[in-house]
């Protein structure tokens, strides 16, 4: 025979028990909630904070390499480029000009790598911003004259 009496002592434990718990769950789903869905953590992964994950995620974007500039706007283009990879990444400034650097090959990247090495090399290299990098990028491959005379040019149309 089955026992179906119930023990009020029983039924106190387990009310209390539920009053207890309840808003302590009920904090933690809505924290794991806020903490999966933000804004700019759409997808439900926390960002990257090494620079591995970030170059991995940069080379799903396929990102164009730059060597040279045949043209000067293709200084700007190519930084362009850049700036919609990152925008679509939600990638954060302290990684943007490494990343970017990982792109640049033959004299894009020689140029890069004696600057570097004439301003201190990899200590410096961490105090370089995005903007940071886009002036030096721009004095090199896009010339202040050069992007005059362009605006000039537009002008006169």
């Amino acid at each position: 025979m089955v026992n179906t009496r119930t023990d009020a002592d029983l039924s106190a434990a387990i009310q209390n028990a539920l009053q207890t718990l309840l808003p302590k769950i009920h904090v933690e789903i809505r924290e794991e909630f806020r903490m999966s869905s933000g804004p700019s953590n759409a997808g439900g992964n926390p960002p990257p904070v090494t620079i591995h994950t970030w170059l991995e995620r940069f080379n799903k974007q396929k990102p164009h390499s730059f060597e040279k500039a045949t043209a000067p706007v293709d200084a700007e283009n190519w930084i362009s480029h850049m700036e919609k990879i990152f925008d679509v990444m939600g990638c954060e400034d302290a990684f943007k000009t490494r990343l970017a650097v990982y792109k640049l090959e033959g004299n894009a990247l020689a140029w890069w790598k004696a600057y570097k090495q004439a301003k201190g090399g990899d200590v410096w290299l961490i105090t370089v911003t995005w903007a940071d990098f886009k002036k030096l990028f721009f004095l090199q491959f896009f010339p202040r004259a050069e992007q005059e005379r362009l605006k000039r040019e537009y002008h006169s149309i």
